[in-house]
């Protein structure tokens, strides 16, 4: 299954926006740029793919998994890429687990920005 940025199972935690594109999986994501800006989704199953879109200005995240930095991505992309797979874990045990993505701030030196994007997660059965 797929579930979007707008999912009710998603818990986003600092200032987070809204970016309406037919290029996006149902044709909306959810970015933040501010050090610490969390979004989390509670997951059943034995993994997730992290799903957003990618450009010039993006910059890293970290990512944890079930409370453990498992982690850190540059999702700097020149030129930019609707519907990246930014981040894959398949080998979980079968069950409930948290999948959090945290703006840090930063960007690479190539980068003119620090913004990660939320489009959406695959679930991994």
């Amino acid at each position: 299954g797929r579930v979007e940025e707008n999912n009710p199972a998603l818990v986003y935690s600092g200032r987070w926006y809204s970016n309406a594109s037919p290029a996006h999986s149902g044709g909306k994501v959810a970015l933040a740029m501010d050090a610490g800006a969390r979004a989390s989704v509670s997951f059943e199953g034995t993994g997730i793919r992290w799903i957003a879109y990618r450009d010039e200005w993006s910059g890293m995240a970290r990512v944890y998994v079930d409370g453990e930095l498992k982690s850190t991505i540059d999702a700097y992309l020149a030129p930019s890429h609707a519907q990246s797979t930014l981040f894959t874990i398949g080998d979980l045990p079968d069950g409930k687990h948290t999948l959090a993505i945290e703006a840090t701030g930063t960007r690479n030196e190539s980068s003119k920005g620090s913004w990660i994007w939320l489009d959406s997660f695959d679930l991994i059965r």
